[in-house]
């Protein structure tokens, strides 16, 4: 199934790969590594992920230490949230980014 990425999703990965590029460079470059990775495991599988229960539809993948929430509709999945396990979650009124046909 193809995979995109809503455009928080997009702007936290790539935040996150300048702030460790800062320190190091492997890393940055394996955290993105670790994204397609998980993009091509979600793809494949899109319901081995655990569901959330606030925001119906979608569903929570962990690739530790991250943590990826994303919807399926129609044969696309979109990732809509990547965050470092340490974050808080998205909560149910930060659901603005998800395109209309994803909400309730």
């Amino acid at each position: 199934m193809k995979v995109q990425f809503s455009e928080r999703a997009l702007a936290y990965l790539r935040a996150e790969q300048a702030y460790l590029g800062r320190f190091d460079k492997r890393a940055a470059r394996a955290l993105v590594r670790q994204i397609r990775k998980a993009a091509e495991i979600i793809g494949e599988y899109p319901q081995s992920a655990q569901a959330v229960p606030l925001l119906p539809g979608v569903r929570r993948y962990v690739t530790a230490p991250y943590v990826i929430d994303y919807a399926e509709r129609g044969g696309v999945i979109v990732v809509v949230a990547i965050r470092h396990g340490r974050q808080n979650p998205i909560a149910p009124d930060q659901g603005d980014d998800l395109p209309d046909q994803f909400e309730g």
